[in-house]
């Protein structure tokens, strides 16, 4: 395996388990700021851009004026809406972990063509996660930071079992 992509594949790995945790451990906190925080930076780059068509002047591009408004605009529905937000939330997570668990059960099935004798303990790993992604974009928990906490616990699984096959799979390829 390319060395800049093992490092890649256990950074991510390791920023997954630390969101996971915080997720985890600040469920409430974490779902407020990551609203508030997203509805502020949609804004900003909204007001950048209407800059930018203001000080174009004359020749100042139409179309930055209809982003930085469209964005503002963005930004005010998701910090008075945040429960849009959060309903999103669920759902591009369990896309987003259901995506990575196709991409580890093909590791794990690498590892059996490589004659790795345990690789079934990743399939495994990898049909779970496809399990949880499911269970987030089609049976939402009943609060919030339930789910939030869900979610904490499936980056922190994620996050440990990708360290893990990279590592594993590193070793098997040599």
């Amino acid at each position: 395996m390319l060395k800049s992509i093992r490092n890649s594949l256990i950074l991510t790995s390791l920023l997954y388990v630390v969101l996971g945790l915080v997720l985890l451990m600040m469920p409430g906190l974490s779902l407020g700021f990551a609203c508030l925080f997203i509805g502020g930076v949609t804004i900003f780059y909204g007001v950048v851009r209407i800059v930018a068509y203001t000080r174009g002047g004359v020749n100042g591009d139409k179309l930055d004026l209809f982003i930085g408004v469209l964005l503002v605009l963005l930004g005010l529905f998701l910090l008075i809406w945040t429960r849009f937000l959060v309903a999103l939330i669920p759902l591009v997570l369990g896309i987003y972990i259901l995506v990575d668990s196709v991409g580890s059960l093909k590791k794990s099935l690498d590892m059996k063509a490589l004659g790795f004798g345990q690789w079934w303990i990743s399939c495994l790993v990898a049909v779970a996660l496809a399990v949880c992604g499911l269970v987030m974009i089609l049976n939402p928990f009943a609060t919030v930071e339930a789910l939030v906490m869900f979610i904490g616990l499936g980056f922190v699984i994620d996050g440990v079992f990708t360290l893990v096959n990279t590592l594993l799979f590193e070793r098997l390829s040599r």
